[in-house]
């Protein structure tokens, strides 16, 4: 039987949800309507509802929901700007997100599977109508198997008392990292082979020229799917890592430096993906930024003798190198940036798998 307090809250999110679909899905309220505004506050109402059902059992893990929650708070801000929606649109969609994010990060903390299925469903039907407000071809389409997906799952989670709970460990990290790598190295080269106007040079083009949203005047060419599907895959495979390290560090400074390092490591990956560089080139620099800061805050908590410092030494002096090549004048941006980029890339990934096999699967509880 459920308790007073979450049938509350199920009554609550069953109304909020409802109003919701009722302005957006049954009217088909436009962007620039009020119903519009109020379907958005309604499911934005209804994630407050679910969440606050949820924190009796579980709180979110902070580090989760920055990861979730900068990416798709700069996707709304930055690619569904005016015309796509209203200033005030705009505001309220951001906010959703946001919400979206902290609902994602508190279905982690609970580790039940329908709970955690059912937000990450919802938050990709949240990005495929935010991809069909850009336009995007084959986005509309995936709306409604996802959303619906999503909501049998969490109305599952929240009847279903004894739903089963997966274990991190249960994953072994080994595994989990080498399939999602070679998965999202093979994205990358797909995308490459499908680069519109006679193909894609590693040695003359920076990786992130795959994931534009037009090349050579083809509007959202398929090498921008196959680059999103890349980076997506990078960022499971070494938050895995990441949440890995920080559950079995023994000072307080590692587990910051691996927990924080890898949340923003993660939403540095992600602002890649979902701000092409041909949107809003600043935008696209800062997720550079994370990603690298992400990483060289866990690179210096994993510094110790031994192997970690020739991998330290190694991933510093390619980014020394290519930092002098992208910054003194008179060196040639192509071949030398570009070369450099993809070096550094490699060696990043080769030290992620090293780190996965070197931590293995950990006997003890690994809750972060």
């Amino acid at each position: 039987m459920l308790d007073v307090r979450r049938r509350w809250m199920l009554a609550g999110f069953a109304a909020a949800f409802l109003l919701g679909d009722l302005f957006l899905a049954v009217r088909a309220a436009s962007t620039s309507s009020v119903e519009f505004l109020f379907g958005v506050g309604g499911f934005s109402l209804a994630q407050i509802f679910w969440t606050l059902g949820q924190l009796r059992e579980a709180k979110p893990d902070i580090r989760v929901f920055v990861a979730a929650a900068v990416p798709l708070a700069l996707f709304v801000l930055v690619r569904l700007r005016p015309p796509v929606l209203s200033p005030v649109a705009e505001a309220m969609v951001c906010l959703y997100s946001v919400l979206t994010a902290l609902s994602f990060a508190t279905a982690l903390a609970t580790r039940r599977v329908f709970y955690c299925c059912g937000i990450g469903l919802l938050l990709f039907s949240d990005l495929m109508i935010g991809g069909r407000l850009l336009r995007a071809p084959g986005c509309g389409t995936l709306i409604g198997p996802t959303y619906l997906a999503a909501e049998a799952c969490l109305l599952t989670s929240f009847f279903w008392r004894g739903e089963k709970r997966f274990s991190i460990r249960s994953l072994d990290i080994r595994w989990f990292t080498l399939v999602g790598g070679v998965l999202a190295f093979v994205c990358f080269i797909v995308a490459a082979a499908f680069y519109p106007g006679g193909g894609y040079n590693p040695f003359t083009q920076m990786l992130s020229a795959l994931g534009r949203t037009a090349v050579r005047k083809v509007a959202y060419p398929a090498c921008h799917f196959w680059f999103l599907a890349g980076i997506s895959l990078a960022a499971v495979s070494v938050s895995r890592v990441w949440v890995q390290l920080a559950a079995r560090a023994n000072r307080t400074w590692h587990r910051v430096a691996f927990g924080w390092g890898g949340a923003v490591n993660v939403a540095g990956l992600l602002t890649l993906a979902l701000v092409p560089e041909n949107v809003n080139m600043a935008i696209h620099n800062v997720g550079c930024h994370m990603a690298v800061f992400g990483g060289a805050a866990i690179l210096a908590a994993r510094y110790r003798k031994g192997g970690d410092r020739v991998w330290t030494i190694w991933l510093l002096s390619v980014v020394f190198v290519f930092c002098v090549c992208l910054l003194v004048e008179g060196i040639p941006f192509s071949p030398w940036v570009t070369s450099f980029q993809k070096l550094l890339i490699v060696s990043f990934a080769s030290w992620v798998g090293w780190i996965a096999w070197r931590e293995r699967t950990a006997d003890r509880d690994d809750r972060p």
